[in-house]
């Protein structure tokens, strides 16, 4: 399984913004808040998303539908 792309620059931005504190206590704290889901994608591989966005897709999607 893989991370999806939007998920990578999540984390990137997690540790820029959040390393270089002591014992990195401030990056520990974000990653360990970090929820992360599984998404299955059209083509059938599963990818690991931030639950937030999976959540904001499907709102979407179902605005889209409906």
């Amino acid at each position: 399984m893989k991370l999806h792309h939007t998920t990578i620059e999540k984390l990137i931005k997690l540790v820029e913004i959040n390393s270089g504190w002591q014992e990195q206590w401030k990056l520990k704290k974000a990653l360990s808040e970090l929820d992360l889901s599984v998404y299955k994608q059209q083509s059938g591989q599963e990818v690991i998303v931030t639950t937030e966005d999976l959540q904001r897709e499907s709102r979407e999607s179902q605005t889209k539908a409906g």
